[in-house]
């Protein structure tokens, strides 16, 4: 039974000025006395350690307005006896969940659990592309993506991973190198800030974000735990969080890197605040996805003169939003890939875009 790997919220966390009936704790059907019914619910929201609590009061309090939407509070994975116990449990939980179709959303502590959450997919049968909001990147052996990479397993459903938010001085020559090599993208803290818009093809393109809060600056979440004076402002936080909500492809979000030690509640209402925009954005899904030839988009085929190569995009009818076609070189499929009216506009001045190069040099290995 799925309720064995949770422990409900406690009692002092459901105050009675978080539960009104204008508020996300008056809507949200929480673990308390009994496990909520999870039939018909489209999101579940999940907490690991005890800090998330602090989260949930901020969170409750905050207004609802997803008509909509059915979302269910899990309450706490149970203390584990050990890491591999805890690990099994994750796994296990977000399994059962996607197999019901339902966004697991996660408050975790200060890990972000990447290898349970990628075993949760085990029923998957398309590549999955990570999304990883971060301000530092570490491929390097003994880091957690390495050991993703390292298991055969994994990295052969893995098709991407996605790093938005890095600085470049947290990031080594090696990892560099690696990156290049593995054709991942890197979306660093000063293009995002020339032009945040160009992550939301990213996100689009996603399966699972891991949120590592301490991307943001420290003046604007003064409990992380790096305390970093550059990263993310609170506002491009929250709108990278409602790019992700509106990802069709998306399925779990975990939100992590916050200290057990806290000194203000700013923090947690950062992170409330984060997880309200990730459901405004699912309540605002286009759900719309090309395939080849699709009527429901405007189709626009391009050749490069310098290349040969042609790249064909797809806008939607439904949302205006763009898609790259992208061939796989050794079978007669093709794949899709958000994109932004920028890609296009490059291909029309003639330049080859990077999401597309880097996508087709995926396939090629």
């Amino acid at each position: 039974m799925l309720d064995a790997y949770f422990t409900p919220v406690p009692e002092e966390v459901l105050k009675p000025e978080y539960i009104r009936k204008n508020t996300m704790g008056g809507h949200i059907k929480i673990y308390h006395k009994s496990f909520p019914k999870i039939t018909k619910a489209q999101i579940a929201l999940i907490g690991v350690g005890e800090q998330s609590h602090k989260v949930r009061q901020e969170f409750y309090a905050l207004n609802w307005r997803f008509q909509k939407l059915n979302i269910v509070d899990l309450g706490n994975f149970a203390e584990p006896e050990n890491q591999q116990q805890r690990n099994f449990a994750v796994s296990e939980a977000i399994g059962e969940l996607l197999a019901l179709n339902i966004v697991v959303l996660i408050l975790s502590d200060e890990k972000s659990h990447l290898h349970s959450h990628f075993h949760g997919f085990r029923d998957t049968q398309k590549p999955l592309e990570v999304a990883i909001i971060s301000h530092q990147i570490n491929l390097e052996d003994g880091s957690e993506c390495h050991e993703l990479l390292k298991n055969k397993e994994h990295s052969s459903k893995l098709s991407n991973i996605d790093f938005i938010g890095t600085q470049a001085y947290y990031i080594s020559e090696e990892t560099n190198e690696l990156l290049d090599r593995f054709n991942f993208e890197n979306y660093r803290l000063g293009k995002i800030r020339t032009n945040i818009d160009e992550t939301e093809p990213v996100l689009r393109s996603s399966d699972m974000m891991f949120f590592d809060l301490n991307s943001v600056r420290f003046a604007d979440a003064p409990e992380t735990q790096f305390m970093s004076p550059n990263g993310l402002y609170a506002e491009e936080a929250a709108q990278i969080a409602r790019y992700a909500g509106l990802s069709n492809m998306l399925r779990t979000a975990t939100f992590f890197g916050l200290s057990n030690t806290r000194v203000t509640k700013t923090s947690d209402l950062l992170v409330a605040q984060l997880i309200w925009y990730f459901i405004e954005g699912i309540n605002s899904r286009f759900n719309d996805h090309p395939e080849k030839n699709d009527p429901n988009y405007l189709i626009y085929r391009n050749r490069l003169d310098n290349t040969g190569h042609e790249i064909t995009f797809y806008k939607s009818r439904k949302s205006d939003r763009w898609w790259m076609e992208v061939p796989h070189p050794y079978e007669d499929q093709t794949f899709f890939i958000g994109c932004s009216y920028n890609d296009y506009q490059r291909v029309c001045d003639g330049e080859m875009p990077d999401r597309w190069w880097r996508a087709y040099q995926r396939y090629l290995k």
